[in-house]
């Protein structure tokens, strides 16, 4: 094992001097996650809260409608403003000072509590669709909720025999109970969403990931080729103390170049890995998937040329089928599915599992995932070498 770790650290300072390990292991994603970040990265931002503004006109100054008015500015979701008259409310939408906007006309509150069915108008900004919508479902709710009560309080003054006077209204029912019809609350979702910042720096350090570690592995072709490999493999050392050398030296760059990824985009775009101990494990098993991964592909190939074709195409398929660039397949689709077969989704998915201050425990399922990816590809690249290299 000693020989191995020899021939790993000689090989580390040689890739280090050639500096295209650093070009492609650090620099690159580095900069390509600034760019789609800077991109991008708003329209993947997820907002925090509601940013919508409505306006009350209340022409009407009724129980209902003021008792409407007094309960949705209380709600505490929305910025609400009132307005004397419709014609105030309109310029405020032609200002941009509010997307929609509640009319209440005259004699509102009087006809709901004479059996009727008034309209509430709407009337919303073209330029936000989204919360005008809101604003008409909550009417429309609001709506179905007054005739509800309309059509109980009809039943029981017919029952009763008695005549729909505001005192039999007051003892059996309250209008204002209508505000129940719509309610706001936060809910937290299944499956978890990287913000945009974090989402590409670890995209990219997962892409280039795969180009890193191919530097020790395609040391062994480029040793086979340059004849260097007779050398090494007269000298007092096993066959497999050589392919350990060339692995150790891929998992060492792959571990070091997504360290110095992750540290420097928290601390210069501040992205939020989440739990560094979760992070760790997430890091170490997707360094051992890649090197993996791209250790088969260098025991299927003939030359180091041929290895490195074939394992930028690999890379960027597994890439762009997990998700590193955007992401693809949401819900339980087949292509939701099938992002899975990567290593680079379930990296993404683990991370996600630890935003929002979770424990690193949420990311184990992913990291055996990952490890599963590591183990079978590793294991049969080990066979297939070794045994190239006793030929």
């Amino acid at each position: 094992m000693r020989a191995a770790f020899q021939i790993a650290l000689k090989d580390l300072r040689l890739r280090i001097r050639d500096r295209s390990a650093v070009i492609i292991g650090v620099i690159a994603p580095l900069v390509l996650a600034f760019i789609f970040n800077l991109v991008f990265g708003g329209a993947f931002t997820p907002s925090e809260g509601l940013d919508i503004s409505y306006g009350i006109v209340d022409e009407d100054r009724g129980d209902i409608t003021v008792a409407f008015s007094e309960g949705f500015a209380q709600s505490g979701q929305f910025e609400v403003s009132g307005y004397n008259n419709r014609a105030d409310a309109e310029q405020a939408i032609e200002d941009g000072t509010i997307d929609a906007f509640f009319h209440f006309e005259p004699g509102f509150t009087q006809e709901v509590l004479a059996g009727g069915s008034p309209q509430i108008a709407v009337v919303g900004d073209v330029d936000s669709p989204t919360s005008t919508q809101i604003a008409a479902s909550i009417a429309e709710g609001f709506s179905i909720s007054l005739r509800t009560s309309t059509l109980a309080l009809t039943t029981a003054a017919a029952l009763s025999g008695s005549p729909i006077t505001p005192d039999f209204i007051a003892s059996v029912s309250d209008p204002t109970a209508a505000l129940g019809s719509f309610s706001i609350a936060d809910l937290s979702a299944d499956t978890k969403q990287l913000d945009p910042t974090t989402y590409f720096a670890a995209g990219m350090a997962a892409f280039f990931l795969f180009f890193t570690v191919q530097y020790g592995v395609l040391g062994l072709l480029e040793e086979e080729r340059d004849g260097t490999m007779a050398r090494l493999l007269a000298a007092p050392i096993s066959r497999s103390a050589v392919v350990s050398g060339k692995a150790i030296l891929s998992f060492l760059l792959g571990l070091i170049a997504t360290t110095i990824l992750i540290v420097s985009t928290a601390l210069l775009m501040g992205a939020e890995w989440g739990h560094p101990l979760g992070v760790a494990l997430l890091a170490i098993a997707g360094v051992l998937s890649a090197v993996g991964i791209m250790g088969f592909v260098a025991a299927l190939a003939k030359s180091p040329e041929g290895a490195g074709n074939l394992g930028a195409i690999i890379a960027v398929i597994l890439g762009m089928l997990g998700g590193v660039f955007f992401p693809i397949g949401q819900g339980d689709d087949f292509l939701s599915n099938l992002t899975f077969i990567t290593p680079h989704a379930w990296f993404m998915r683990g991370l996600a599992q630890l935003s929002g201050d979770a424990s690193w425990t949420e990311a184990l399922p992913a990291v055996g995932a990952i490890m599963l990816f590591a183990v079978v590809t590793g294991g049969a690249a080990w066979t297939m070498l070794s045994r190239r290299m006793r030929t």
